[in-house]
């Protein structure tokens, strides 16, 4: 029994409606079960069952900060499949997003193309170039093909302590499809990291490998600030798990905080629930 894929993220923002159109502008998102109001939207691929985006009203009085940097620790990023960085770069600027160039860099035996950015509430996105038949499954491009971006492709943590955090969600079934240390020019072009700096990301998945999937990210050779208790951003992780309960006894013995039936709080301060596919 395992975590199988996270149905949603939620995003406490500053400004429902500007959030979400955003997103709908930058990304091809459409509201999904009719929920949308001005407190609470929830964007998505219809059909998609999972790697959908709740956004919900911060607290009263709560109000942007300066946003955090990649590598500040926290619930940090989403990652979106894209057909044409380009587009997807205009998009996101004309929406009012900060994309960085996109970089070419060596990924395994080949070869990955992606693009970062800085989206609304202070959300940072990873978004890879979808080569058909080579990216990880997307229920939304299985359904559309010609459909410019995918559901939510990942969620990232980006933590002080990397393999505490992966240890943490092995536990409850997830596994690791990769591990290791990314380093040099075009990653230091990709997310802004001085040129001495180090980054390493786990991609982790359930047993099917839907969408959306976690990374796990740490840094070495930066000055990073611990972000994970902002008011705006990524808040909770709502995953699908072929067994709730136990997958929340996993979760609570790996050290996880109990803060409700099904609800911890995981590395990074992220809240994690767990629901019933």
């Amino acid at each position: 029994m395992s975590l199988r894929y996270i149905r949603e993220v939620v995003v406490a923002s500053a400004d429902v409606r500007t959030a979400a159109t955003f997103h709908q502008s930058a990304f091809g998102l459409e509201v999904v079960d009719g929920i949308e109001s001005a407190q609470e939207v929830l964007l998505g691929v219809p059909g998609s069952p999972g790697g959908r985006l709740r956004l919900v009203a911060a607290d009263d009085g709560a109000t942007p900060s300066d946003p955090p940097r990649v590598w500040d620790t926290g619930a940090r990023l989403l990652g979106i499949y894209s057909h044409d960085l380009d587009h997807t770069a205009a998009a996101m600027a004309a929406a009012g997003g900060t994309p960085r160039r996109p970089v070419t860099y060596p990924y395994g035996t080949a070869s990955l193309s992606e693009l970062v950015g800085l989206g609304a509430d202070g959300v940072w996105w990873t978004i890879p170039q979808a080569v058909p038949g080579a990216h990880r499954p997307s229920a939304a491009y299985a359904a559309e093909p010609r459909r410019m971006h995918s559901e939510l492709h990942t969620a990232v943590l980006v933590t002080a302590d990397h393999d505490g955090a992966v240890a943490f969600f092995e536990a409850a079934g997830l596994k690791a499809a990769f591990d290791g240390e990314l380093s040099g020019p075009p990653f230091d072009e990709l997310v802004g990291i001085p040129a001495d700096a180090g980054l390493r990301l786990a991609f982790l998945v359930g047993p099917g490998q839907e969408a959306a999937r976690l990374e796990i990210m740490s840094f070495t050779g930066v000055d990073s600030a611990d972000r994970s208790g902002d008011v705006l951003g990524i808040q909770r992780l709502v995953f699908v798990a072929d067994d709730p309960a136990e997958s929340y006894a996993a979760l609570l013995s790996a050290g996880a905080e109990p803060l409700a039936d099904l609800v911890v709080r995981g590395p990074e301060g992220v809240v994690i629930e767990v629901v019933s596919a």
